[in-house]
C-alpha cells in the first residue's frame, strides 16, 4: 500500500561502483513526512539482461 515518493535515478549509466543520496524530499522538493520509507533499486546489467533488486528500510526524523 505504499507509494512512489521519490525516483533518485532512472535508467542513468553506472559503474561497478558507486552511491545514490536521497535527501528526504519529495520529487516536487517538499520534505517529506518523519516516518519509515522502503528504498528500491533495480540494476540491469549493460545488456539489459540481468535485473538485480535489493530493498532497504531508511527512516526520515527530525528534531521535535
Amino acid at each position: 500500500m505504499g507509494r512512489l515518493v521519490r525516483t533518485l535515478a532512472n535508467s542513468e549509466p553506472a559503474g561497478a561502483q558507486g552511491e545514490l543520496v536521497w535527501d528526504g524530499l519529495n520529487d516536487n522538493r517538499e520534505r517529506v513526512r518523519m516516518g519509515i520509507y522502503v528504498v528500491l533499486l533495480e540494476a540491469f546489467d549493460s545488456f539489459g539482461g540481468s535485473i538485480e533488486t535489493r530493498k532497504g528500510i531508511v527512516v526520515v526524523a527530525a528534531k521535535m
